[in-house]
């Protein structure tokens, strides 16, 4: 999937210029408060934050559907298990 094809997020986490445990601590409040197939977005800008992210959503049975980079700003897309 390319970057310009958009992923209609039903939820957005912004959390540029926040670091550990913050991204993550969020990403999993917007998992807990949404339905199964939700596909929530996740918007950073903390390096470790996007690497550990995707590996926190994989072992929680969700799934990350695409991530791309734009001037140092991440872009994770996750749908809920």
């Amino acid at each position: 999937m390319g970057n310009n094809e958009a992923l209609k997020p039903d939820k957005v986490v912004e959390v540029i210029a926040e670091i550990c445990p913050i991204p993550l601590i969020e990403t999993r409040k917007a998992l807990n408060s949404s339905k199964s197939g939700a596909i929530i977005e996740i918007i950073g800008t903390h390096e470790a934050s996007k690497k550990e992210i995707p590996i926190a959503i994989e072992s929680s049975g969700s799934r990350v559907l695409k991530m791309f980079e734009e001037e140092g700003v991440w872009h994770i897309f996750i749908e809920k298990a």
